[in-house]
């Protein structure tokens, strides 16, 4: 086999489908948020982001940024390796500890984004529950998604906030079986509300659990 061949082909396919992605080259510009310098082809231009995840822009904010800098000061930057090979950074445990209380819970978990923090719940929650139904809705997002697949649990999609659907769903799986009701807040992709109230009722109904992406 001409592997050099194979995987040209493959990216001149993307190419082909218009699906063949370039990263954008920001330099953000502190103070101004949301503008940033745009990089593309030897030129620059000063540009507005409109799809940042940073909502209340405080990756601009001043006492945000004088915490980094203190804490660089201090300790340096980078971990130096996973929890697991270096520990924990103690701002994170702080950090773990605050949204702990905040949420009245006994513990919190910092993960290195939304998507990550999505894909190792689901798939680590359904694949611990025996014989788990995971319930989905279909406008879930694709963090969520591949942690339903990655958890090799079986799963029904019902109708996108559709509380009737839903209710049928858990009525053919009885209450017994072990089930798990993924859902957004408010969806990322559409803007959509979720009907949690009445989502959080039937799961109580039928003994289920919820897991719902709150960004």
């Amino acid at each position: 086999m001409n592997y050099q061949r194979f995987f040209e082909d493959a990216i001149d396919q993307l190419h082909e489908e218009r699906r063949y992605r370039v990263f954008a080259d920001l330099e953000r510009i502190v103070g101004k948020f949301p503008r940033a310098i745009w990089r593309s082809n030897g030129r620059a231009q000063e540009i507005t982001v409109w799809c940042s995840n940073d909502y209340l822009g405080m990756g601009q904010n001043e006492d945000v940024i004088a915490a980094f800098q203190r804490a660089a000061g201090k300790m340096g930057s980078g971990a130096g390796g996973t929890r697991n090979i270096s520990g924990t950074s103690n701002p994170l445990v702080e950090l773990e500890q605050e949204l702990a209380d905040l949420h009245d819970k006994e513990a919190g978990l910092v993960f290195t984004s939304g998507f990550v923090s999505n894909e190792a719940s689901i798939s680590t929650i359904a694949r611990f529950l025996p014989n788990c139904l995971v319930l989905s809705d279909e406008l879930n997002h694709a963090s969520m998604i591949e942690g339903v697949r990655r958890s090799g649990a079986e799963k029904k999609i019902f109708r996108h906030n559709d509380v009737a659907h839903l209710e049928s769903l858990l009525q053919a799986a009885g209450r017994e079986r072990a089930k798990l009701i993924v859902f957004e807040s408010v969806y990322s992709m559409d803007g959509d509300i979720a009907p949690i109230r009445e989502i959080v009722e039937l799961a109580e109904r039928y003994n289920a659990m919820t897991y719902i992406d709150e960004v």
